[in-house]
This record gives C-alpha cells, sequence and structure tokens, in this order.
C-alpha cells in the first residue's frame, strides 16, 4: 500500500486467503515493501507520473530479486505510472484494476460506482479495464471529487477514519444509480464495511489480494504443490 495502513492490511488480506486455502497454520511466503509516502505524494498531486514511476521501479525490481513469484502493487492511484514501475519486472504482475474488473464481470455487474482519487476516477487506467468487460463506470459528481480527495490524502493516509466521513460515503454511494460499488483506493475498506451500503461492493484491496493469491494457489497446482 502506498500508506502503511493499508499495505497492513493487505498483509493480513494475503495471509488469511493463503489460510483459507491450505488450512492449519499456513501463511503467505510474501515479500512487503513498503515505501515512503512522503517522497511519492508530490508526484501524485502533480501528476508526474514518469517521475513516480522511476521512484518506485528500483523497488519493483527489489521485490523481485527478493524471490517473489509474482508482482502487485497496492495502489490504485499510482497505477497511473505502472508501465514504468513494471518496465524492468520478469516475473507476472497483476494490475490492480484488472484483478476488480474480473470480479465485477465474474458476478455480473452491469453499472459500478468507482470511488477513489479524482485521478483514479478519471484517468483511463482503472476504468478502461473495466469498461473492455462491458461493465458502466460510474462516478460520483465532480461537485464531490474535491472532498472525495480530501478525505484521502488528509484522512485516510493519516490513519483517520470518521463516523462524518463514513457517512458521506454511504450518501454518496446511495445517491448513484449503479449495481455494485468499487472501493478503488485501498484505504477506503478500512471505513466502510460492505453491509455499510445498500448494493454490493468490491474492495480493490481485496479483490488485488485474491487475485495475487489465485494466482499463486495455480502455481502450485501446476507444479503439484498444496499452496503458496
Amino acid at each position: 500500500g502506498i500508506t502503511w495502513h493499508s499495505a497492513a492490511e493487505y498483509y493480513r488480506l494475503l495471509n488469511s486467503l493463503v489460510n483459507e486455502r491450505a488450512g492449519g497454520i499456513h501463511a503467505a511466503r510474501c515479500v512487503l515493501f513498503s515505501v515512503d509516502v512522503g517522497s511519492v505524494d508530490p508526484l501524485l498531486h502533480t501528476e508526474r507520473w514518469n517521475d513516480a514511476g522511476r521512484l518506485l521501479a528500483p523497488d519493483a525490481r527489489a521485490v523481485e530479486a527478493a524471490g517473489a513469484d509474482v508482482f502487485g502493487l497496492a495502489c490504485n492511484t499510482l497505477h497511473a505510472a505502472w508501465d514504468t514501475i513494471v518496465a524492468d519486472v520478469t516475473i507476472p504482475t497483476i494490475h490492480i484494476g484488472d484483478a476488480l474488473a474480473d470480479s465485477l464481470a465474474r458476478d455480473g455487474r452491469e453499472r459500478v460506482a468507482l470511488l477513489g482519487t479524482t485521478h483514479t476516477m478519471l484517468l483511463p487506467f482503472m476504468r478502461e479495464r473495466i469498461i473492455s468487460r462491458d461493465i458502466e463506470v460510474v462516478t460520483p459528481p465532480v461537485a464531490l471529487h474535491a472532498q472525495i480527495d480530501h478525505t484521502i490524502f488528509k484522512q485516510f493516509s493519516h490513519g483517520v477514519f470518521s463516523d462524518e466521513t463514513r457517512r458521506f460515503y454511504i450518501e454518496t454511494i446511495g445517491g448513484l444509480d449503479v449495481d455494485s460499488g468499487a472501493f478503488a483506493c485501498t484505504e477506503i475498506g478500512l471505513l466502510l464495511k460492505p453491509d455499510d451500503v445498500d448494493v454490493p461492493v468490491y474492495d480493490t484491496a481485496r479483490t488485488h489480494a485474491e487475485a495475487l493469491v489465485d494466482y499463486l494457489v495455480w502455481c502450485g497446482a501446476v507444479r503439484g504443490e498444496r499452496a503458496p
């Protein structure tokens, strides 16, 4: 995760999902590379995606060098720099947008509310992957984008998850004509539970973690192993 709060949630999810598959006291063998959000944040806000990609590319290579079998970037917004980040990575990679889009398509969703930073909601790196599965993407009114960004960058990044902000998100999703919602910021799932809203929701932290574990289970099956 680009913040340690969501990185910790990814770590929990990966281990929980592997344990569900393997049972006993099995856990995930994983490499978690946590980055300094303070060094990335200015590049993100000024949309210097190439610079952000070049900053994080060595970290991606370090994950591979540490022995990982598959690479995932645990942040939605920084997928705007995805191609640069993974340019020199030779192990398989799983894009967070593909993981989300596949989950939506598998469940037959047709119209999803996409919530995340303004970059995530409007740039093509997430939208195009969902649309390619014949699913319509709906975002909150533009007038709310600044408030959503504020909650993400000024609250969630500092570990602040308030009841007021929770109500704001519930009301925002409730005002959209959709059959599902996507938490396309890996911290939103720390604020809201699926039962908090009236439509089925997909937390990209979970759908991404599931895709990573599914890949490792598949690799294990191919090799005749029980689990990652």
